[in-house]
């Protein structure tokens, strides 16, 4: 796989020079990052935007790894034998029209894995968005090239995904959010040849990858990818499409898969060790939460909760028990060490309603002492912080919180409600101290369960 990665020369047939169309944002994307040879092909142009344009593929010259192919379908099977005259060992299909559309469109997509069987050849896609690579900054997608305005916001978080523009959704949705580091994006499609088997494998591998997040219609090789995962030294989270009658006839003309069933699919992911989404966003949430699992210490999932509100700490411990989570019974020693910035009429108890303290002692004292405190106790598995930024009420130091939680490994994570732009940076700034950030209370403590959930199942196995 390492040649749709890492090419040392791409081909890009049907290159325009027509900036509203796909043709042109494949160029302009793979221009904006790329380093190695870019050779756009189109008979109809001799150059586009000063790069020479070649008439063909078997004109391109050396080096040239992998080709990516956005034409219409019927003169894909053709082009896929020239790339194997000319030596390209990988193409990716990004045009639709195969197997999705029906009768016409299948005798296409089954020419290609004709070619891909007898040649060898690797065929990505079709009906696919290619692949985003933040590490490398390479984009060999039609994605929209507004997704360089707010730069590849890198990380450990890779997705593959069974659709082309979700794909290309979820990356710009949650880049412009800053919440997010990736690693890869893959987006599949029909799935011809190169499968999620073959890019799992490849990512369970990837050094910059540190949880992988799937949405898929249907599974390849079931077999394989349950052992796969069970055998996965990092956390794998999938969202499965097509689990209802109606959902799994969608899923037939999206990408052409056949869905299975759905309960016998959510028991075998469950026993892999899979952790199963349920929608877009918590798929995105839940490999944010589950990034930095191997830094964490197993627990037994019991929380200190810190926060400047006493109903944000009653509806926190609501979620934790309904999440199996607890609270935490703080030791006698940590209970001195909070006394000592309380006010005498308010004892501290979990959860900590800090806001009394914050008005005693200020509030970056407070909170500080606070972590401290929390992070040292032995009877504290993790923590669960609420903060507000905006206007005066921008108190925490998250260099210092990171440093915390790092030494005594025991996870933050960090309820966030703010004016927006500060809510913005703050996400920006807790992102690179590694401390997942989420909007939603319920959500934050959901992520929180998964986490613990993981390396409870990581400890049995070992």
């Amino acid at each position: 796989m390492e040649f749709f990665f890492k090419p040392r020369g791409v081909a890009i047939v049907g290159a325009t020079a027509d900036h509203g169309k796909g043709g042109y944002h494949l160029l302009y994307n793979a221009r904006q990052g790329f380093t190695g040879g870019i050779y756009p092909v189109n008979p109809r142009y001799s150059e586009i935007d000063g790069m020479p344009c070649f008439p063909s593929i078997m004109e391109v010259p050396d080096p040239v790894d992998m080709a990516i192919l956005f034409v219409p379908a019927p003169a894909v099977p053709k082009l896929a034998e020239q790339c194997v005259q000319r030596g390209i060992r990988g193409i990716i299909v990004e045009s639709g029209g195969f197997s999705e559309v029906g009768p016409e469109g299948r005798s296409f997509q089954d020419a290609l894995r004709r070619i891909a069987v007898d040649t060898g050849l690797r065929v990505w896609g079709p009906n696919c968005m290619g692949i985003i690579d933040t590490e490398r900054k390479t984009v060999f997608s039609f994605v929209s090239p507004s997704i360089w305005e707010d730069g590849l916001v890198k990380g450990g978080v890779s997705l593959v995904v069974q659709s082309g523009m979700l794909s290309g959704g979820f990356l710009m949705d949650a880049m412009s959010h800053g919440d997010t580091g990736f690693s890869k994006v893959c987006s599949l499609g029909n799935k011809v040849d190169v499968n999620e088997c073959d890019v799992l494998s490849y990512l369970l591998e990837n050094p910059q990858t540190k949880t992988v997040g799937l949405y898929l219609e249907s599974f390849v090789d079931g077999r394989r990818f349950l052992q796969m995962c069970a055998g996965s030294k990092k956390p794998i989270v999938v969202l499965k499409g097509g689990k209802s009658a109606g959902g799994a006839r969608a899923a037939l003309s999206h990408t052409a898969s056949l869905a299975g069933n759905a309960s016998v699919i959510s028991g075998a992911l469950a026993q892999a060790g899979v952790i199963e989404a349920t929608d877009f966003n918590q798929m995105i949430d839940l490999c944010k939460g589950l990034t930095g699992a191997s830094r964490w210490e197993t627990g037994y999932g019991r929380i200190a909760v810190v926060t400047y509100t006493g109903a944000g700490g009653i509806l926190s411990a609501d979620f934790l028990e309904k999440a199996g989570l607890s609270l935490a019974k703080l030791s006698p020693g940590t209970l001195d060490a909070l006394s000592a910035i309380y006010p005498s009429w308010m004892p501290p108890r979990n959860p900590l309603d800090l806001w009394p303290a914050m008005e005693r002692q200020g509030p970056l004292k407070a909170l500080s002492v606070a972590l401290r405190s929390v992070f040292a106790d032995p009877h504290v598995d993790g923590v669960l912080l609420h903060t507000f930024v905006g206007g005066v009420m921008s108190y925490i130091d998250l260099g210092e919180a990171s440093s915390l939680s790092l030494a005594a490994g025991k996870p933050l994570f960090c309820w966030l409600l703010a004016r927006k732009d500060e809510g913005g940076r703050f996400k920006e700034s807790a992102l690179q101290h590694g401390i997942p950030t989420y909007g939603e209370l319920h959500r934050t403590v959901e992520c929180m369960a998964a986490l613990f959930q993981y390396r409870k199942r990581g400890a049995r196995s070992s």
